[in-house]
């Protein structure tokens, strides 16, 4: 169903409509094809994204051609996920999209899964949803781990996103996605830059400053461990974005890695460099890093839960 890189279309839907705005994000989508990219994400929660995608969609085949989207996010039904609303949030996509069906619809972001799992809604929604053809697939796309393996168990997905959560900084997606694949569920894995943290080429500590809602999604330890491979980066002169995907994409636990991109040119970038791969040597040294992370990590948890008194 998947290609190895997706276009990932949140960044699609950025600013207000106008026509140079609505043709740099269809063009986006052309150049995405053409480089071989064969998936591209979307949500009615991105602004114009689904327009704009309707706009190349509408004038051109796009033969093989597979595309997600979302619902529960609807800025018109915000987190609601009772089967009406997300009926009406996944034909007006269609509408928009000018398709007849998507290849996979994802209940997004729910703050809880009780109306998500609950009877005759949600996931029920959805299903009859697929039944009917409007969609091939179902899914689920959120931040907690705890959510996805809640609808994995219970056999409600067929493909999962997440997100921001396996990169060179923090990889505490791996057993998710892992727990994934153990089940035959897909896996779709968003924001491998960290919602930009790592793509910018400037200093993390200096990124969070001028977008500190980024600490919403990551702490400050992630922070840190980024400024870190930020100054490994410089003292090899290698590119930290570059060998970052170049990380993400020589994993086999993602499906399809999601790209972000405003314009033609960076989903340009973005692909030589999710295909370039990066000197050897620098490639052994950080994977010998990460691994050196991640042990460290593990003694850290051990440590917390072996102090007196510790919550268990």
């Amino acid at each position: 169903m998947l290609t190895s890189l997706g276009l990932g279309g949140a960044a699609l839907g950025r600013g207000p409509a106008s026509p140079e705005a609505d043709e740099a994000g269809a063009r986006t989508l052309e150049a995405a094809y053409r480089l071989g990219i064969r998936h591209v994400d979307t949500s009615p929660a991105y602004g114009e994204s689904e327009r704009r995608l309707g706009i190349a969609l509408r004038r051109s085949a796009f033969a093989n051609l597979t595309i997600s989207t979302k619902a529960g996010t609807h800025p018109s039904r915000r987190l609601s996920y009772a089967a009406a609303d997300l009926r009406w949030s996944l034909e007006n996509s269609l509408s928009v999209l000018g398709r007849e069906y998507v290849d996979l619809a994802l209940i997004h972001d729910p703050p809880s899964m009780d109306p998500v799992l609950a009877r005759g809604d949600g996931f029920d929604a959805l299903h009859r949803m697929r039944d009917e053809g409007l969609c091939r697939n179902v899914g689920l796309g959120v931040h907690s781990h705890e959510f996805h393996r809640r609808a994995i168990d219970a056999g409600a997905v067929d493909v999962i996103l997440t997100y921001g959560d396996f990169n060179i900084v923090r990889r505490n997606g791996a057993g998710l996605m892992q727990y994934a694949k153990d089940h035959g569920v897909g896996v779709l894995l968003g924001s491998p830059m960290m919602h930009g943290l790592l793509a910018s080429g400037e200093e993390p500590v200096s990124v969070v400053e001028q977008r500190p809602n980024l600490l919403s999604w990551y702490t400050e330890h992630d922070i840190t461990v980024a400024q870190g491979w930020y100054e490994w980066c410089r003292e090899r002169e290698v590119s930290m974005r570059h060998l970052n995907m170049q990380f993400v994409m020589g994993s086999d636990l993602a499906d399809c890695v999601l790209t972000g991109a405003m314009d033609a040119d960076e989903i340009e970038t973005n692909a030589r460099e999710a295909t370039t791969p990066v000197p050897e040597e620098i490639r052994a040294a950080a994977l010998a890093r990460i691994e050196e992370l991640d042990a460290q990590v593990s003694r850290d948890a051990r440590q917390s839960h072996a102090r007196p008194g510790q919550a268990r």
